[in-house]
């Protein structure tokens, strides 16, 4: 777990269908809308806080393979498809919660963390060490 990174993955406020098409496809989609993405790549291992907008934390995940510009429909299954998602990962859930964990927010950032909303806001996002190990540990 020391090695690892960790991401934040949101689920758009109204997309929690997308959340059941990337559990059971295993595919994590990050929104591009066709324009260049250049974010920092996950690594096999990495982990993923999933953050459902206006609702809370649900899940945590970990990524299983590589990411990849999507070729088809079939990995990109969401509405928009390949256009709209620019990447994909294959990751697989390791905790859900039946009820969200919510946050609390203060001068724009998820209290006690240097998160900002602006990252929470973008889809999917880099964290420190210790805001990720932060937000892991709401879910014991």
């Amino acid at each position: 777990m020391e090695d690892k990174n960790w991401f934040i993955c949101t689920i758009a406020r109204e997309g929690l269908h997308n959340w059941d098409i990337c559990k059971k496809n295993k595919i994590w989609g990050i929104p591009s809308n066709g324009r260049n993405i250049t974010l920092v790549p996950p690594n096999i291992g990495d982990f993923l806080i999933i953050y459902h907008a206006g609702n809370g934390l649900r899940s945590i995940g970990q990524v299983t393979g590589t990411w990849k510009s999507p070729s088809s429909k079939d990995e990109a299954p969401w509405a928009g498809g390949i256009f709209r998602y620019g990447k994909i990962f294959p990751f697989k859930v390791l905790k859900e919660v039946e009820e969200p964990i919510k946050l609390t927010f203060e001068s724009n950032k998820v209290s006690g963390t240097d998160i900002n909303l602006t990252v929470l806001r973008r889809g999917f996002g880099l964290l420190s060490k210790k805001d990720g190990k932060k937000l892991f540990e709401l879910f014991s």
